[in-house]
């Protein structure tokens, strides 16, 4: 089985999954923006009897609200969540179906990288849906303001910019969004390994997840440690190259484990 095959296999089971956590985000987001829109209607409607007309509304005002954060912090757990999952489901019933994967006539890399690539379109695919469904909260939260004639300040552009999250997730420049898409990558990869890792010891030991952890919190920790004592010798150019430099080990070593594990180490 190559690559395409089992990629768009991984991506047929993970489409009920991601379909679930879209409805949830769009009912969570545009449902919070009714409630939100109706209240701050009522605080203007009640500032304009008594005579204050001192008031604005910007988009960021709703985004920065909890519920608003809550509903993306939901989405990046699911995401952490499901790049565990995508390797654990397949080790239930005593591994058989892992066992069956494994002994398939492709390399087990093929396996580990249909996974990353999976991970990383159900990324991609939630920025994208994300981005629209914004774009649809801000017409119509324009388009209430509009006819409440309720004063409004700030752009669209601005009020993600304000926002820290958004503002990594839709950077204003083309390579700030490719190197936190690289960030993801090491994220997952760091996820992929620990599962793999503990997969491989835990017929062997109970500890097995603290193991696999106490693994990848040495590789992490060791390029931090290096910047913190380095960070006051590095002009802004050399920060950069270090911090692209750790980027690479981290992939390489974590992609170096996840191979060595899956093909010698692992237990179903």
């Amino acid at each position: 089985m190559n690559l395409l095959k089992l990629l768009s296999w991984e991506v047929e089971r993970v489409t009920k999954p991601f379909l679930t956590l879209v409805a949830g985000l769009i009912v969570i987001q545009f449902g919070y923006l009714g409630y939100f829109l109706w209240d701050e209607t009522n605080f203007y409607e009640q500032l304009r009897r008594e005579g204050n007309a001192d008031y604005q509304l910007s988009f960021s005002d709703y985004l920065g609200d909890t519920p608003y954060l809550l509903s993306l912090g939901i989405a990046v757990a699911v995401v952490l969540l499901y790049s565990a999952w995508i390797w654990y489901r397949d080790f239930q019933g005593r591994g058989t179906f892992m066992l069956r994967l494994l002994t398939m006539p492709q390399k087990r890399m093929t396996l580990f990288f249909a996974k990353l690539a999976t991970i990383l379109m159900m990324t991609l695919g939630l920025f994208a849906i994300e981005w629209i469904a914004l774009k649809l909260q801000y017409i119509a939260f324009t388009s209430w303001c509009d006819g409440k004639m309720m004063p409004m300040n700030g752009s669209f552009e601005q009020a993600l910019s304000f926002n820290g999250i958004l503002g990594m997730m839709y950077p204003a420049s083309v390579v700030n969004f490719v190197i936190h898409q690289l960030f993801i990558v090491i994220v997952v990869l760091f996820v992929f390994t620990f599962v793999l890792i503990e997969r491989s010891f835990w017929q062997r030991t109970i500890w097995s997840p603290v193991l696999s952890l106490s693994i990848l919190v040495v590789i992490f920790t060791i390029p931090v440690l290096g910047y913190a004592f380095l960070s006051n010798q590095l002009i802004y150019d050399e920060t950069i190259v270090y911090v692209g430099m750790v980027l690479v080990v981290w992939a390489s070593v974590t992609i170096w484990l996840g191979r060595r594990f899956l093909q010698t180490k692992l237990n179903v």
